[in-house]
């Protein structure tokens, strides 16, 4: 059987479940699509007495059916941070092994999406379409991602931005770059949506040592600094009274 085993944000997080398969099962590990912090692959190697073997965007989705087939006469775990079927990857896993008939066994964990909405203090009815700031390069700065910031702001909803996240650095993209694709994604659509003035709620090692929650303008995003680890931002829609006094409350001292 083939697992997808999520691992939530922390150490902490990992079911017992999912921890009672480490001892059992032969251990694969992706951490290319989120974060997974050092002391999570400490824990694992220490319960399960083995160090799984870590694969690459290219094992996983161009050979997506090798290491499917691993699974048709063993029990094979493939671990990934938060909960599985989030990312794209795990469901081109799922799929391939629908396809060859390896049966397949879901266990869930924390995900950074619910836990960021949530430690937000914002209502999760009003949130909309869920975007990707990317990483831009000298012939690379999509901009379409604005459109659905566009959308959700006709109708009155807040938008959780996820930072590109680079696996090699195990980190997500500086707030101060994404800000700047923000504003210039802004400025070629000619839109009044988002500007230098315009606050964001930025979320950073959610349920992780040094958790940071601030809610700053997107000008002051470049001088903020962080150590690696996962970040997102939220642009909220116009803020209920309730929203106003939770968001106030959760923001980092």
């Amino acid at each position: 059987m083939l697992y997808l085993a999520g691992l939530g944000l922390g150490s902490g997080d990992i079911p017992s479940s999912t921890v009672r398969l480490l001892k059992k099962a032969d251990l694969y590990i992706e951490r290319y699509t989120s974060f997974i912090p050092d002391e999570t692959i400490s824990f694992i190697r220490k319960e399960a007495q083995t160090v799984p073997v870590e694969l690459t965007r290219s094992d996983l989705e161009e050979r997506a059916g090798e290491f499917v087939a691993k699974a048709k006469s063993s029990d094979v775990v493939l671990l990934v941070g938060g909960d599985p079927l989030v990312a794209t990857t795990h469901k081109i896993i799922l799929n391939e092994a629908v396809k060859r008939g390896v049966a397949v066994k879901i266990m869930h964990a924390p995900s950074i999406l619910s836990a960021a909405i949530g430690e937000s203090g914002l209502d999760f009815y009003r949130f909309g379409q869920i975007i990707t700031i990317p990483r831009w390069s000298d012939h690379y700065k999509p901009i379409s991602f604005y459109e659905i910031i566009d959308g959700n702001a006709k109708r009155n909803l807040h938008t959780l931005l996820l930072l590109d996240y680079d696996g090699a650095k195990m980190s997500s993209l500086h707030p101060g770059e994404a800000a700047a694709t923000l504003l210039s994604a802004a400025l070629q659509y000619n839109s009044t949506i988002v500007g230098q003035d315009t606050s964001v709620l930025l979320l950073h090692n959610i349920s992780l040592d040094g958790k940071v929650i601030k809610y700053a303008k997107l000008k002051d995003m470049e001088s903020m600094s962080f150590e690696n680890g996962p970040t997102l931002m939220i642009l909220p829609a116009a803020l209920t009274e309730i929203e106003t006094e939770t968001l106030k409350n959760s923001v980092t001292k």
